[in-house]
Parts: C-alpha cells; sequence; structure tokens
C-alpha cells in the first residue's frame, strides 16, 4: 500500500525583530501573550495585536530567543504594525524595531484539528527545508484556500475588518487574561464579563452563481416573502470551490448562531458550520 504523504501549509511571510534588553517587557505590553511565560518555554507562539478597542489588528507568530525576538505577520498589515509599535518605542524601552526578509514557514496540515496545535518550522537557510519538508506534499493554492477557510484563519481586509474582536473571530484560546495591562486590555476584559458577542465567525458552503456570495454581501434569516426576513450576518470570505458550488468565511451574529441554514440575498440556501479552530474563553 502506497503511503499517502501528509500536506504542508508552505508559506512565506512578513517579518519584524526586536531586539534589546526591553523587548519582552515591550512585546509583553503590546500584545495579548504572557510574553514573560512564553519566553520560558522557548518555543513559537501565537499572539493578537489589538486597537485600543479591542478589535483584531494582526494575528502574530513569535520566538524569543535572549532579547531578541522574531516575529512572523500571520495575518495583518506590517506598516501599520510598523507605525503602532514606533509610535510608542520610547528610549526608555531599550527595544529597537528592524524589518527583516521574510520569513517561510511551513506546518502539517489537516481538517481535524486546530492548526494552532501543530508545531510550525521557520525556515531561515536552504540546508533545513529538505529535512522538515521531503516526507510532505505541499498543499496547492486552492488546497490551502479551502483550508484555511475551514479552519477559519482571520485574514487581513476580510475577517480583520477594523472592528470584530478576537473572541468573535475564534481566537480566545490565544489571550492571556491575567497577564495585566496590554494594548486594547480594557475592552478585551469587558468582552469577557458580559460573555456578549455581536458576532460570531462561521464557515458556510452554498450553491448559487459567485457573484450572488461576494464579499460583504448580507445573510438573511429567511427565504419566505410573507415572513419577517432579518439581517443573521454578512460574507467576509468567498472561493469556488466546483462549478457552482462556493465556499467561505461570514460573521454571523450571536444570536443566530445556533441554527445551521440562513440564507443569501437572492435566497439561496447557505449552509453554517463553526470553523475547526474556533475557540471561546467562556
Amino acid at each position: 500500500m502506497t503511503e499517502t504523504k501528509s500536506l504542508i501549509w508552505d508559506e512565506t511571510f512578513p517579518s519584524l525583530l526586536l531586539k534589546g534588553e526591553g523587548t519582552v517587557a515591550f512585546l509583553h505590553g503590546q500584545t495579548t501573550a504572557d510574553v514573560f511565560a512564553q519566553k520560558q518555554l522557548e518555543k513559537h507562539f501565537l499572539s493578537c495585536w489589538l486597537s485600543t478597542k479591542g478589535s483584531l489588528k494582526a494575528l502574530l507568530e513569535i520566538r524569543i530567543s535572549n532579547n531578541i525576538a522574531e516575529i512572523v505577520i500571520i495575518s495583518g498589515e506590517i506598516k501599520s504594525i510598523i507605525d503602532g509599535f514606533e509610535s510608542v518605542i520610547f528610549p526608555a524601552d531599550k527595544v529597537k524595531l528592524e524589518v527583516v526578509k521574510p520569513i517561510r514557514r511551513i506546518q502539517k496540515i489537516n481538517n481535524y484539528e486546530s492548526w494552532k496545535e501543530s508545531i510550525p518550522f521557520w525556515i531561515g537557510t536552504d540546508d533545513l527545508i529538505d529535512d522538515h519538508i521531503s516526507y510532505c506534499t505541499k498543499a496547492t493554492k486552492e488546497e490551502l484556500e479551502i483550508w484555511k477557510i475551514r479552519q477559519g484563519i482571520p485574514r487581513f481586509d476580510r475577517e480583520i475588518n477594523g472592528e470584530a474582536n478576537p473572541y468573535e473571530l475564534g481566537l480566545g484560546d490565544i489571550i492571556e487574561l491575567d497577564k495585566g495591562c496590554y494594548l486594547g486590555q480594557e475592552a478585551i476584559a469587558r468582552f469577557f464579563r458580559s460573555k456578549s458577542l455581536k458576532y460570531q465567525l462561521r464557515c458556510w458552503e452554498a450553491y448559487g452563481q459567485p457573484d450572488d456570495f461576494d464579499i460583504g454581501k448580507t445573510l438573511l434569516s429567511t427565504n419566505q416573502d410573507n415572513e419577517l426576513k432579518k439581517k443573521v450576518g454578512f460574507i467576509t470570505s468567498s472561493i469556488e470551490m466546483n462549478e457552482n458550488f462556493l465556499y467561505g468565511l461570514a460573521l454571523i451574529r450571536n444570536n443566530y448562531i445556533d441554527k445551521d441554514i440562513c440564507y443569501s440575498e437572492k435566497y439561496e440556501s447557505i449552509t453554517l458550520k463553526k470553523p475547526i479552530s474556533f475557540t471561546l474563553p467562556f
């Protein structure tokens, strides 16, 4: 029997470097991770960078060694992060920000466990590549796009839209509530105390014309003209998998997330599912 090779996520991401004896303290105050605790574990870890109102601005993967932090931008705009960090770095922080060359990142993927649970590898030199991926098959662009949607990985200018907070996007497991002050912490604390969200991220699939499922399209509660139609959410990502079969992500109003079906503006039936990696802390 021929053994099927594992699929890998093989992608190159923009990267930043923070250097100096104040690096850990600075990142601790700028992101949702307990960076002091993560430093002791000496491994890659995920963290969110937020606005002051608690909306997600970037999803970061970080590795710390001594007084250096390497930051891979999984989702987000590098210029916004640079501007945001530089605006709050002062001489007393004892930290310096550098833009470095993009980092190639590889990770085994599947459709039954969260991508957050799999160990990634950062490839810095060509002589390491074969050791990590010779036993794997690189996912095609389409396979990777579908996998990211199933996982619910938020992307800049789609799910990361300037409004959605990390809980709404299923990133509650990478927010450390007991770490003390950080950018956006007051808003996150309010969301957690209230246990109430406006939206939650969901995967959707439907048959229809691609134009009917464009990003930003409204989703409705019913397809019956004689019933009160409610707007239950909107599409944030969309891909055509086969002819007239589409797949994507949508932000669904919290009071409608227990429903499995909604409808497009042209009344096509849409099936909703929770993304594989979606988690809440409450």
